[in-house]
């Protein structure tokens, strides 16, 4: 926990049961007792998932943002992936909110899956493509696809809305890719699928306008840079490993690596000998997460070959080292959240001080402190406006 010195104290929650103790005229005290409350029975919630239909976290979703000369790639990825992969594919690209897309009709020549154009909260199914409106943004929310009002300022993030919504909501279970494109959207999006602990593709040289893929690559988060064919042919791949496959069996909450294996023990031991960190102290999912990330990548399907493969391979544990510690924060990251802040919250605070007053506010859970440094700029900034 980081902290500006400039609190606002966490008290104690008020929406606790009280126990009134009035005087009576003798001076002692009298406790009176509130009476118990009756639980009304509750039946179970009834399962509304159809049994022909996988629960929608137990299989993978594959984003593919993309842009300028997005279609020509997606159309290349798509002939060359099987039809049954057992995935789900969203597509994203940018398009011009005034005229209707015809992409559905053209994606639906290039492949036997289903193609459709997402309607009002679609929801995710297995070796089936969904494809952006044209004048909608989208994300996920419980396994379903949700319209949202494309606005001027996130016109050309529809990438980023995409990927962070399912990095939120997918965990692991999501795969990422950044296709030909100009700008940079895709990039951020994609750092929040890697800490959560997918997989992200970039398009190699083959991409016609580079810039989006080359920023997302330049930007360190990238596992894999392939042309759309060979992208094709790794989302074959990663479809038939067993990781995946597993996932597909279990329920998300069940553990792949158990706290106690010896293996995992000895990766941690050899994090700490060779890199100088002690990453028995972090959080155990979290690092489970990341590790197993990496066996899909390597194509390892037990950790004692991959505990093995990383005491050979000193370049494959800087590549972890470097995964655990990934950071996805930034300055002023959440811009309407710190517009508020600046224009409301902010100024009433420090109007309620008295000069020489302190002001403290805490920062929770803010990795390398840029929620910090944010804040305490735009309060030294709304402290010259105020004393001008």
């Amino acid at each position: 926990m980081k902290s500006t010195n400039l609190t606002n104290e966490n008290e104690q929650s008020s929406n606790q049961d009280l126990v009134t103790t009035p005087i009576v005229e003798d001076g002692s005290s009298q406790k009176i007792v509130k009476p118990k409350r009756v639980r009304k029975k509750t039946l179970p919630k009834a399962n509304l998932t159809l049994a022909h239909e996988p629960p929608w976290n137990s299989f993978p979703v594959v984003a593919i943002g993309a842009s300028a000369g997005g279609l020509e790639a997606v159309t290349e990825l798509l002939k060359n992936l099987s039809p049954v992969t057992g995935m789900a594919f969203i597509y994203v690209q940018h398009l011009s909110p005034d005229h209707k897309s015809i992409l559905s009709t053209l994606l639906g020549r290039a492949t036997k899956m289903t193609v459709q154009v997402i309607d009002e909260m679609v929801q995710l199914k297995p070796d089936n493509v969904y494809v952006i409106p044209h004048d909608k943004d989208i994300e996920v929310t419980d396994g379903h696809i949700r319209l949202i009002p494309r606005t001027y300022k996130t016109s050309n993030l529809s990438i980023d809305v995409l990927f962070a919504s399912l990095a939120e909501t997918h965990k692991e279970n999501v795969i990422g890719i950044i296709l030909s494109g100009s700008a940079s959207d895709g990039t951020r999006g994609l750092k929040e699928i890697k800490q959560a602990g997918g997989i992200t593709f970039a398009q190699d040289e083959s991409a016609k306008f580079g810039s989006m893929p080359q920023s997302a690559i330049a930007s360190g988060v990238v596992d894999f840079i392939l042309s759309p064919k060979e992208i094709a042919k790794e989302l074959n791949r990663l479809s038939k490993h067993p990781l995946l496959q597993r996932k597909a069996r279990k329920p998300q909450t069940e553990p792949e690596i158990e706290n106690s294996d010896p293996h995992l023990s000895a990766i941690l031991q050899l994090l700490s000998h060779k890199k100088n960190v002690d990453f028995s102290h972090y959080k155990m999912t979290t690092i489970k997460r990341r590790i197993l990330r990496r066996m899909l990548i390597h194509k390892v399907k037990t950790l004692k070959q991959y505990a093995v493969f990383l005491a050979e391979e000193n370049g494959e544990l800087d590549l972890l080292y470097h995964d655990l510690l990934i950071n996805v924060t930034e300055f002023f990251r959440d811009a309407e959240a710190f517009q508020l802040l600046y224009k409301t919250e902010l100024p009433r605070l420090l109007k309620s001080k008295t000069q020489g007053e302190t002001l403290r506010i805490w920062v929770a859970a803010c990795a390398t402190g840029e929620e910090v440094y944010s804040l305490a700029m735009m309060i030294l900034e709304l402290q010259k406006k105020q004393y001008q």
